[in-house]
This record gives structure tokens, sequence and C-alpha cells, in this order.
């Protein structure tokens, strides 16, 4: 399995239009219709974002060393796509999947993977029954999925206050100052109300009809834990394969940017090519 950099010629980009703006995707290897080898990549959000951007590139490498392509969506607002972070809120995000989805369709993809990471499994489950009204999608990948929205926000914020008690700030609820309609800037990113409602009315949904194969990895964990037990135990079990992988969480610790043992598992969930 190849592992070393990745060469120019595997290595594209595109701007794609969505609702009025561009949008970027990124593309790790070659697209080949007839192997139906298409993934779309939704990547973590804000820190956790930058925090595991290497390691997700070298995993979206190996992969396309394998015979993949990965599209990796930069949402409205972020990385080379247009807009700014206090702009934006999950529907638009959402649009901007579907829109992706699209423009894949018309590249002659037939049929598609979803690979969410982070809160962009939120973001996977929430677009899914529109991708699908597009084109198949063969599987949701999932990396350390967020279950709910609103626990999601309330850590993110915890960032807030944490920096603004080694500031020696006043106790302040970061929460409802944003709901008066001031934005907060939280570890870099300047957030609204109408962001973080958007994000806290999404969930991982306990009736999951089973109507795409899920290849749940559960990183940095060596057993499930009760919340997720709760929450898939309705599922259909033939469309699940959950696993537990040891490691780092890389998606808050700075400066890690190689987890090499996740490139053949991720490979193998997904499906060999």
């Amino acid at each position: 399995m190849g592992s070393q950099l990745l060469d120019s010629n595997l290595l594209k980009g595109h701007f794609i239009e969505s609702l009025g703006s561009k949008c970027f995707l990124c593309q790790f290897g070659h697209l080949n219709v007839a192997a139906d080898n298409a993934v779309l990549l939704l990547p973590a959000l804000f820190e956790e974002m930058n925090l595991s951007r290497a390691i997700v590139a070298k995993q979206a490498q190996f992969l396309a060393f394998n015979g993949w392509a990965v599209y990796c969506l930069d949402y409205f607002g972020t990385g080379d796509s247009d807009g700014e972070i206090e702009q934006a809120t999950a529907n638009i995000w959402l649009e901007n999947i579907i829109d992706a989805t699209d423009w894949l369709a018309k590249q002659g993809v037939p049929t598609l993977n979803i690979w969410g990471i982070r809160a962009g499994a939120l973001l996977a489950f929430q677009s899914l029954s529109r991708c699908q009204a597009i084109m198949p999608v063969s599987k949701l990948l999932l990396w350390k999925p967020v279950l709910k929205g609103k626990l999601f926000v309330s850590q993110f914020l915890r960032l807030k206050k944490a920096n603004s008690m080694i500031q020696g700030g006043e106790k302040t609820n970061w929460r409802q100052k944003v709901a008066q309609g001031v934005n907060v800037e939280v570890a870099g990113y300047e957030v609204s109300d109408a962001l973080l409602s958007s994000l806290e009315a999404l969930q991982i949904p306990k009736d999951y009809d089973g109507s795409t194969s899920v290849a749940w990895l559960e990183l940095a964990a060596k057993v499930s834990t009760p919340a997720i037990d709760n929450l898939i135990k309705e599922w259909p079990q033939e469309c699940l394969h959950f696993s537990c992988i040891d490691g780092s969480s890389f998606w808050q610790v700075p400066e890690l940017f190689e987890q090499a043992f996740l490139h053949q598992a991720t490979y193998e969930a997904l499906g060999s090519h």
C-alpha cells in the first residue's frame, strides 16, 4: 500500500458554485467512474478542523494511492471557499454538500461515499436523504462522530470560557451573550447565534433507517460508550460496521501530524479497491 508523498498529478482543486458563492473542493487521486471510487470528505469544524488537517490529508493521500478519489469540501466561510465564518450557518453548509454532490454527479460519478469527521458526521446524516436523491450513497464513513450538535457547541464555548478565565475576565454565559446578538470570537472564530443555533439543532438520528451502510470508527477509544450504545441500539445492525480504534485525540491536540495506523483501518472500512 502506498504511503509516499502525493505527486502533483494526483492533486487537483475545483471551485464550484453554491448559493451564489464559490466553494473549494480539493481532489486527492483520480476519478474512475467505472471503479465507482468517489469519496466526499466533510471535515470537522472550527479548531478541530485545523488540528486534524494534516492527518486527514495524509489519510486522503493514502486512499488516493490505493484507488480512491477523495474530494475534501471547504464549507462556506472556511478554507479557500468564499465568505467569512460569522456569515455561515449549518444550513448553508448543508447546501454546500448538496451542491458538491450535484457537481460530482455531473462529472459522471454514479455512486458516492461520504466521509464525515467529527461534526462533519452530523452534516453527513442531515444531508444524506438529499444526496441520495441525486445519486446512490454507498457508504457513510465516520471518524469519531459528534452525537449531538448542542453538546458540541457547549464544548466549543468552553474554550472561550477557559481563555477568558486565564485572562482574568469576568464570569460570562457566552452562549447567552451570543443569543443576545453579540458575535463572539472563540479560538480565532467569530461565531453568531444563527451559526450556533443551527449546529445545536443537529444530531445523529436514533431512528436511522439503514438506507446507507455505515462504517463507524470510534477513534481514541478502546470501548464504546453508553451514549453511543443507546444511540445505535435501534439501528438495523446489518447496515452498521462499528469499531473502536485506540490512539490520540488528534482533533484536540496541537502539533500531532501522524496517525499512520488509521490508514489501513480506514481503507478497509471504506472498502478496498
